[in-house]
């Protein structure tokens, strides 16, 4: 709570008083995910590439399992996916924009 507090800018009590729920995780524990990031398999290398595929120019993917440039399995991929498919969303709204201008 301290270091999102921070993160918004606002006081930790104030953030105490809207935050409605809160869910911790195990995933050590987790018999489906044990404890794991995602992993490329035999034959798919091309895999990390679908995944991040937008759709329809209105639906972007972000995440470790998204990375094209050897990062995935690791919270660097899953920080660089979140910028690029966060560009990819702009880039769309400015083409759109453009088309209607």
């Amino acid at each position: 709570m301290e270091s999102l507090a921070g993160i918004m800018k606002i006081a930790e009590s104030e953030l105490r008083l809207q935050m409605t729920a809160s869910f911790a995780h195990d995933w050590q524990a987790d018999p489906f995910s044990r404890g794991a990031y995602s992993y490329t398999a035999v034959g798919g290398m091309d895999a990390a590439q679908a995944l991040a595929a937008p759709v329809a120019d209105a639906l972007y993917f972000a995440g470790e399992a998204t990375n094209i440039n050897g990062y995935t399995g690791t919270v660097h991929g899953a920080i660089a996916t979140g910028l690029r498919a966060a560009k990819e969303l702009l880039q769309s709204l400015r083409s759109s924009q453009r088309k209607q201008a």
